[in-house]
């Protein structure tokens, strides 16, 4: 986990495993959590996706989920990412980010195998061997 404050520069997240998650949490001035950003990512074929990111609703429309995303994005440049299924505000959000980033941010599975599940993996496999 790696914790940061409010215009604090993120210096850099630590390597994990494609199914390890892994979390930028944001910080207010007496320590209590704010926002939270978590992923996964594979290094191998430089992807990844958004499992959850959120905000304290106090702490709101003030740049912080904003500058989670990009605090992901200075420690993961080149990366392709997806994030899980999206609420109306979490869409419109990553619509904002995609028109800023000029990335886009599609909600889905996750663009490499690495990334999925053991039983999604094995029905993945088993759909493409049984296919037409």
């Amino acid at each position: 986990m790696d914790v940061i404050e409010p215009g604090m520069p993120l210096n850099g997240l630590g390597t994990s495993a494609p199914d390890t998650p892994t979390e930028i949490v944001l910080l207010d001035p007496g320590e209590r959590v704010i926002g939270r950003l978590r992923f996964r990512t594979c290094q191998i074929c430089r992807t990844g996706q958004i499992a959850h990111i959120w905000v304290c609703d106090v702490w709101q429309r003030q740049g912080l989920g904003r500058e989670l995303l990009h605090s992901l994005l200075a420690c993961r440049p080149g990366y392709r990412w997806t994030t899980t299924t999206q609420t109306s505000n979490g869409r419109a959000f990553f619509f904002a980010m995609a028109e800023e980033t000029t990335m886009a941010w599609p909600q889905g599975a996750p663009l490499c195998r690495h990334l999925l599940g053991p039983l999604r993996q094995i029905w993945k496999d088993l759909s493409a061997h049984w296919s037409p």
